[in-house]
């Protein structure tokens, strides 16, 4: 998944002909410019980049350094950053920006890149761009366009590219948390309007986007809906023009009379606590780990759209194993026989909060385990509690999402429930050295080899410890009407309107 461009004597230099993720250029657009589109909604929203619940519209406000050419193909492609280079020993890069400006008309600086670099190293303020930015020794403004970054180790090529795909370009002097959740802060395709806050945002196209001919349309409306029923029917009777983020149960009611966008979405898993009985039994949890009907949950619970997974890897990860859904599948026969060679007790407590489908992935799992003499009781709270229990390491086992790893294995590690350290809430002081290790060396590995390696010994060791058992992904859903094309989903599942026509 890894494409190398090119080769200078300095390292690896990437140099792409522009375009947008997940889009297309405008050769192969219907090349349609104007027109105003009204979007529909249940998401919550902010203004933060930093963050994750902004997948709707974070594309709109922020350019980011570089893009992917789709959801599921990581070929680089400049956007922030008009070029790229990585030093032969992999301890240090360069990266050259493009000559654009933010939203206010101040040009997008070096000094800006270093500013979002020393927040996202801060975890008390950097949220999701932490873990990514890890890598980050030290950014240093070589001048107004240029940027020197010194890492920690060797890094591959592909953890560089991943940071760069996620990492938003804002004015040094608004990134700070306490600004940017009432007022975006970017150089985006859109600026904003107007916010009624749970009622509606417009968004106007950015008439100095550094994409020439991008966006096509003039502007942008959403407008937020407390209930997926009522929006759902917004679109039905022409409300809306599309309803983005939609639960997959309304696909089949929508498919016919409306065009269906699937993202790649996140990953469920199940989680067991392995520092609480009786999770605590490793052979415990690897009988269980055979008690998941992953082809059940896909057809029943998300409507037969996604894939299974038996580790927290999508399958376009380059360390995605398919081997393991058969050598690892679901088998009660197995299960039981493993259950009874575990010994120890046999009950347990799963908490839930609001994650979609949670509950019913849950109720099929308790099921098959009740017919291997495992009694599984389900414990519905407010989200806000199941969060503070989950993070408390309170709670024995659940099922949450995880978000996709890109094409860095070691990103895996980002989450709570898989920190390699004694801060994992599922492993807690049982965090094994295997899995550490097996971190360290996906997040180090240069060569082909030794990245199919580390990929393989981090899998392996995920499924001998049993603590996160991949169920199958999520994909996302959106419904448009006819006469709306080129709506997009990067691979972190945020919308991409660049493209939009309507």
């Amino acid at each position: 998944l890894l494409r190398t461009i090119g080769i200078t004597g300095a390292g690896t230099l990437f140099g792409l002909p522009l375009l947008t993720a997940c889009g297309n250029d405008d050769s192969t657009s219907g090349n349609a410019t104007g027109g105003r589109l009204i979007l529909g909604t249940t998401e919550i929203m902010q203004f933060d980049p930093y963050l994750t619940n902004s997948a709707m519209h974070i594309h709109t406000f922020y350019t980011y350094l570089i893009d992917y050419t789709a959801a599921d193909d990581y070929t680089p492609v400049p956007a922030g950053a008009e070029s790229w280079e990585l030093a032969p020993d992999h301890l240090s890069g360069t990266i050259t920006l493009r000559e654009t400006t933010f939203h206010t008309g101040d040009p997008v600086t070096a000094a800006d890149i270093v500013a979002g670099i020393e927040r996202a190293k801060n975890p008390e303020a950097g949220f999701t761009q932490t873990g990514p930015a890890s890598f980050i020794s030290t950014a240093t403004a070589v001048d107004e366009r240029t940027v020197q970054l010194a890492f920690t180790e060797p890094t591959p090529e592909g953890l560089v590219l991943d940071w760069m795909f996620a990492f938003p370009l804002v004015p040094a002097a608004s990134n700070v948390p306490a600004t940017l959740e009432t007022e975006p802060s970017g150089s985006g395709p859109f600026l904003l309007d107007t916010f009624e806050r749970d009622r509606r945002l417009v968004l106007t196209k950015n008439p100095d986007h550094w994409n020439d001919g991008k966006p096509h349309l003039d502007e942008v409306e959403y407008r937020f809906f407390n209930d997926e029923e009522a929006l759902v029917a917004a679109l039905e009777s022409g409300d809306v023009d599309g309803a983005v983020y939609l639960a997959l149960r309304h696909a089949e009611r929508l498919e016919s009379r409306f065009t269906l966008v699937q993202g790649g979405g996140r990953m469920d898993l199940f989680f067991m606590n392995a520092a609480l009985p009786p999770f605590d039994n490793k052979a415990l949890r690897q009988a269980v780990a055979r008690a998941i009907d992953r082809e059940r949950i896909i057809e029943q619970v998300r409507f037969g759209l996604g894939e299974p997974i038996y580790t927290a890897f999508m399958p376009p990860s380059p360390a995605f194993d398919p081997a393991y859904l058969d050598s690892h599948s679901f088998d009660l026969d197995a299960a039981a026989a493993m259950l009874d060679a575990a010994g120890g007790p046999r009950q347990a407590v799963a908490g839930v909060g609001d994650e979609p489908g949670a509950i019913e992935i849950l109720q099929i799992i308790q099921a098959d385990l009740d017919k291997i003499g495992f009694e599984l009781t389900i414990d519905p709270m407010e989200q806000t509690t199941f969060l503070e229990e989950l993070f408390a390491s309170r709670l024995q086992c659940c099922v949450a999402a995880q978000p996709n790893n890109l094409q860095s294995p070691s990103l895996i590690s980002r989450g709570r429930q898989m920190l390699p350290s004694t801060e994992n809430v599922m492993l807690g002081a049982a965090v094994p050295d295997a899995y550490i290790q097996a971190v360290a060396a996906a997040r180090t590995a240069i060569t082909d080899a030794d990245r199919q390696t580390a990929f393989a010994q981090l899998n392996e060791v995920l499924v001998d410890e049993a603590w996160a058992i991949g169920i199958a992904t999520r994909p996302s859903l959106s419904a448009l009407r006819d006469g709306v094309d080129g709506l997009a989903v990067d691979p972190r599942d945020f919308l991409v309107l660049d493209d939009v026509e309507a």
